[in-house]
């Protein structure tokens, strides 16, 4: 039976590389796309020209299907939008925060119309529904495990099963995935795909800094932190001097006060991180609990044929699986 990940996208493996500020630009994508995926750049908060560029960018560097995300929260989301019009974007992942729930259907209804695929960034079964009644045709489902922004506290084990039983369209996990054992698992909880970040930020074609991509492979199990939760702006990344400060601000202030000192703290510490290699004073290096594992640098290429080969090894003898 066909997947119908794979159908909607028209890709060869229904593996998505999910969208990274700072990470997933117009390289990373098109190698993904180009070696059966779906590469999705992470450029929703890019401004208008960049955003732009990086999409010419990926239609010279592969033929294939690829994507964007566009955040509606985003002030000038609506030049971002007659961006993709324009430039006739095959796939976009929305992106939201609950605030904003609202202004999901106009989007959505306008790239539809221009035949645009549209993926559903959610984080709850509240969020699939939405999602799905604004339109989307695939709900991507990042658990609380997750890398980057969390804006929900639920374990990824627990939340797909949830959420494939609350709605009507294929549902893609976007979390807690590093090897073919986590794509396995997914499709057993529901998934019919898998969208991984971290473990193609050691993607040879990914352009974080070295020591972004060092400090991950040196990590290890429980050596992720989520700072911002107490402001409603909760991210996961490893712990380091800046998570500290941050942390020890929210254990002192309140509210508005804490949100300041903490927004005071973190500006610009993802760049600091990815472009300039700050991993330990003022730079953030966002990675799901996954890290751990994540212990080698490989191309793009590579990473894809050891997560097919080893998915399709895992089938080869099911009879272990029974009982």
């Amino acid at each position: 039976m066909k997947n119908k990940v794979c159908e909607i996208l028209g890709i060869q493996y229904p593996i998505l590389q999910g969208p990274m500020a700072w990470a997933s630009d117009s390289k990373l994508a098109a190698a993904v796309s180009n070696a059966g995926g779906l590469g999705i750049m992470g450029i929703g908060f890019s401004p208008v020209e960049i955003f732009k560029a990086e999409i010419k960018k990926v239609k010279e560097l592969t033929d294939k299907p690829y994507g964007c995300n566009l955040i509606t929260a985003v002030p000038y989301a609506d030049e971002l939008l007659e961006v993709i019009l324009e430039e006739k974007v095959p796939v976009v992942e929305l992106e939201t925060m609950r605030e904003f729930y609202d202004t999901l259907p106009e989007y959505a209804d306008k790239l539809k119309k221009a035949g645009v695929i549209l993926i559903g960034k959610t984080a709850s079964v509240e969020d699939a529904v939405v999602f799905e009644k604004a339109g989307v045709d695939i709900i991507s489902v990042k658990g609380a495990d997750g890398g980057g922004h969390i804006y929900g506290f639920t374990g990824t084990f627990s939340l797909i099963p949830q959420v494939v039983d609350a709605v009507s369209i294929p549902v893609v996990n976007s979390s807690g995935v590093g090897d073919a054992r986590g794509i396995a698992a997914s499709f057993m909880l529901g998934a019919e795909g898998v969208e991984i970040g971290s473990r193609f930020l050691l993607a040879d074609e990914c352009n974080v800094h070295d020591n972004y991509k060092n400090a991950i492979l040196e990590s290890k199990e429980g050596d992720t932190v989520i700072t911002g939760a107490s402001v409603g702006d909760a991210v996961r990344e490893l712990a380091n001097n800046l998570t500290e400060k941050v942390l020890k601000v929210e254990k002192q202030y309140e509210g508005k006060e804490a949100a300041e000192k903490i927004q005071e703290l973190c500006s610009g510490c993802l760049r600091k991180a990815a472009v300039d290699g700050d991993i330990m004073e003022e730079g953030s290096v966002v990675v799901g609990q996954i890290a751990g594992s994540l212990n080698k640098r490989e191309s793009v290429e590579t990473i894809m044929k050891e997560l097919v080969t080893q998915y399709q090894a895992i089938f080869t003898d099911l009879s272990k699986y029974n009982f």
